[in-house]
């Protein structure tokens, strides 16, 4: 029989599903716009402020997504002319992933007004709430972390 404590975690977690679809949602809203998703902006940011070149696989550590999105990601980037792979010199197997001055110029046009649709929705949480909040989303990671080498 399902506890009150049961009841409160199973609460939680569909409550940060169901926000974590709804801000998935409205982030590819908001890039639509700019002719890319969600995923595909974090792509090129991440391939813009990286200070070393960045492989495929580095680039799956950094999201949420699975190897094979990656590698659809990025095909999707490369024909929109925001990215390009590289060979490496070393090893054929390699591919690095490079953003292009298209790509660049995109983050450059989209930066400003994306961080202000982000004031948008978190105008009423202080800046202690949202130290608070990454902290506990910190702590969620862990421990889901945690469950899925438990199984």
């Amino acid at each position: 029989m399902a506890t009150e404590l049961d009841r409160l975690n199973n609460e939680a977690v569909l409550k940060l599903v169901r926000i974590s679809e709804a801000l998935v949602k409205a982030g590819d809203r908001f890039f639509s716009k700019y002719g890319v998703t969600t995923a595909q902006y974090d792509v090129l940011v991440i391939l813009k402020y990286s200070e070393k070149r960045v492989t495929q696989s580095d680039l799956g550590g950094h999201r949420v997504v699975s190897s094979s999105n990656i590698t659809g990601i990025i095909d999707r980037l490369e024909k929109l002319g925001l990215v390009k792979r590289e060979g490496s010199a070393d090893d054929r197997r390699v591919k690095y992933t490079a953003i292009t001055q298209k790509g660049r110029d995109l983050i450059k046009r989209v930066e400003e007004k994306y961080f202000d649709n982000l004031k948008q929705i978190v105008w009423f949480l202080d800046e202690k709430d949202k130290h608070e909040l990454t902290e506990i989303v910190g702590r969620l990671e862990k421990g889901l972390k945690r469950a899925e080498d438990a199984l």
